[in-house]
């Protein structure tokens, strides 16, 4: 059966001349019709192939031989690219290729809606614009698809800090496991990758130790406060995908009257609980994984009884205001 039901997804499933299984999964929201669909697309694109037809290519298909071709490989593609696959796939299942340009639009109107930031938005039309350039290359197509698709402007980053109180609203109208993993997430400073896929092996003695498939790409070690370490026991694995829980979120967060808050903002009021706490810079890139010091540096204005401390330092000089008058300022003096 080259049509079937899994879940609540429709699922093609073609065996090709060349005795190769072509597989796809439609997003969701899509009926049987759209799987009959894709599927005269996929057998289309076959007939086309064995006359010497240049066949039409879907988006799909530049997404999967770009994985063919290198992007499974890539030491983000774990990390991060593949859940981002996942989410253009339900933009672009069946689409072809000439709609490249209509599927970022609609993806930069759903990120602003959801209120994901610009630099949010930019890395899933990035991926598109990889596919688009590649497709050029690969002689897919005679369109300039990849420059056509174009970024949003990153004005400035984003400085948004929680108090201990709006985290404790936010937690109160979430369910339970949502509410354990927006307090977890305040008190770790984790990326919200890193808490997905965290295992419990991973948390040994009150200590998170990341290897290094990570952002920075290197190892780290993260103590948990008691109340952390607790929620670690109780919940991890958390066994709850990044939708439901981007679902969740957004529903907690309106019902506590703090739309605007992102699930970002808890990793970034960790770094500014730690410096207003009196921690060192220096310590706080160590527990958020900073690449560098500059990147750390943005929390630096949140610890000014820390500089406060550190200028009451320098030495006193004497006679300010004062000094050697020139010899015709003491003239006129005179």
């Amino acid at each position: 059966m080259s049509i079937r039901r899994k879940g609540n997804r429709w699922e093609v499933r073609i065996r090709v001349g060349s005795g190769q299984r072509v597989e796809r999964t439609l997003p969701p929201t899509a009926t049987r019709a759209d799987a009959r669909a894709l599927e005269t697309q996929i057998r289309r694109a076959q007939i086309d192939l064995a006359v010497g037809r240049k066949p039409a290519r879907t988006i799909d298909a530049a997404l999967d031989q770009w994985l063919a071709t290198g992007a499974s490989s890539l030491k983000s593609y774990r990390r991060d690219l593949k859940y981002r696959f996942a989410v253009i796939r339900e933009y672009t299942a069946g689409k072809p290729l000439d709609a490249l340009v209509d599927v970022a639009e609609s993806i930069k109107q759903n990120g602003q809606r959801e209120g994901l930031t610009a630099a949010g938005i930019n890395r899933y039309l990035s991926i598109l614009r990889r596919i688009g350039n590649l497709a050029e290359r690969w002689g897919w197509t005679d369109l300039p698809l990849g420059r056509r698709v174009l970024l949003l402007p990153e004005h400035s980053v984003r400085h948004v800090y929680l108090s201990p109180e709006q985290v404790n609203k936010l937690a109160s109208h979430a369910d339970a496991l949502t509410a354990d993993m927006i307090r977890f997430a305040a008190l770790s400073g984790l990326r919200l990758a890193e808490l997905l896929n965290l295992r419990a092996d991973q948390v040994r003695d009150g200590v998170i130790a990341l290897d290094a498939v990570t952002k920075s790409g290197r190892p780290r070690g993260i103590p948990l406060p008691e109340q952390a370490a607790q929620i670690a026991a109780k919940r991890v694995p958390w066994k709850i995908g990044r939708d439901q829980l981007r679902e969740r979120f957004i529903a907690a967060r309106k019902a506590a009257g703090l739309a605007w808050a992102q699930w970002r903002d808890l990793r970034h009021t960790y770094a500014s609980w730690l410096v207003q706490g009196g921690a060192p810079l220096t310590s706080v890139r160590d527990l958020l994984g900073h690449s560098s010091l500059s990147v750390t540096s943005r929390y630096a204005h949140l610890a000014p009884a820390h500089l406060d401390a550190a200028v009451a330092t320098l030495p006193t000089l004497r006679g300010v205001g004062g000094g050697k008058r020139s010899r015709g300022n003491a003239k006129k003096a005179a």
